[in-house]
């Protein structure tokens, strides 16, 4: 061969080899995995939204990003998993908020954000003050709040009828478990009960053997299928409201484009929605469900829940200033006239 042609051959080669190179630039995106964490079993509400999200998120963006669901704590408890998120080791999770990090992240369990479904939907929106309030907080420890989810509101499940339970300011002759946590405790007691925080895991022992009167502190559901062989009577106070965070690593979120963060959020914000509406549904549910097992159900009117709501507001969240601060319950209280 002669020299022309050698030339010819080497350009060959070069032409083949930058053409390999920019099919290799020209093709797809590599995969990208988001690991989730959840809290719930698979078969709970929560964990079903997740794998919802999941689907959609896999099918609109072809399967270049693809949701790993680890449901039940498989990656540790929601207070580590929330660290994780913060390191970006996990990047997204849906979660109870701790507070470790910052005490703000306690507004959200604050006593009768509102008195039913409607308004604590509302509170804990996109532009409203509690809602708002948690995001700027969450942003400041490097997580992005997607969406808060609604789990359920929380009453009193009794061996013992409490004395006047629409009273506030009537002693219920009741000693009741709380979370070991000042809102419960504030709370409870301005409510007219006596409180212990015996562990939750040794709550159901306590009830059944005469220890306490009862508890304060799941939902109609929790009080049905965990306690329901053991209480007798349930007051649907709805004074507090079980909640957690979708959240997903700050650094993480800004990586992606705006596309790929459209279809997240508008997934995200599809589930919560029904998480609302769901939440509201299994509570009536259960509810009925316990008077088939003869558990007394206790409820309210709106103006007796109204009521009862201005009290504690008024006598309960001022203590509360302590542990969150004057300004942010001061904030609280005004956006509440």
């Amino acid at each position: 061969m002669n020299r022309s042609g050698r030339n010819l051959s080497t350009v060959g080669i070069v032409l083949l080899v930058l053409a390999l190179i920019l099919v290799s630039c020209g093709s797809a995106p590599a995969k990208t995995t988001i690991k989730v964490a959840g809290i719930s079993p698979v078969e709970y509400r929560s964990t079903q939204s997740l794998y919802r999200i999941a689907e959609k998120l896999k099918e609109q963006t072809g399967g270049r990003i693809e949701m790993k669901v680890f449901p039940m704590n498989q990656l540790g408890d929601y207070t580590q998993v929330f660290e994780e998120i913060r390191r970006g080791t996990i990047e997204m999770g849906l979660i109870f908020l701790p507070s470790q990090f910052d005490v703000t992240l306690e507004l959200g369990s604050m006593p009768f954000l509102a008195e039913n479904y409607a308004q604590i939907r509302e509170a804990l929106s996109p532009g409203a003050f509690v809602c708002d309030t948690l995001d700027a907080a969450l942003d400041k420890l490097g997580v992005k709040q997607l969406r808060i989810f609604g789990e359920g509101f929380i009453g009193l499940g009794s061996t013992k009828m409490p004395e006047k339970p629409i009273d506030p300011k009537a002693d219920k002759g009741l000693l009741v478990r709380v979370a070991p946590v000042a809102v419960y405790k504030y709370m409870a007691e301005d409510m007219g009960f006596r409180t212990t925080t015996i562990p939750y895991a040794d709550t159901y022992s306590a009830i059944q053997t005469g220890v306490c009167d009862g508890w304060i502190g799941g939902s109609s559901q929790i009080n049905y299928q965990v306690f329901g062989d053991v209480i007798k009577y349930y007051v649907a106070y709805n004074s507090l409201f079980d909640q957690t965070t979708m959240m997903i690593n700050k650094k993480f979120w800004e990586g992606l484009s705006d596309g790929d963060r459209k279809i997240i959020q508008d997934a995200v914000d599809v589930e919560a929605d029904l998480s609302f509406e769901l939440c509201e549904q299994e509570d009536g549910d259960y509810l009925s469900k316990m008077k088939e097992r003869d558990i007394e159900v206790i409820t309210f009117s709106d103006a007796e829940k109204a009521e009862m709501a201005r009290y504690i507001r008024v006598q309960t969240w001022p203590k509360l200033k302590e542990r969150l601060g004057d300004e942010l319950v001061d904030r609280l209280m005004e956006a509440y006239q």
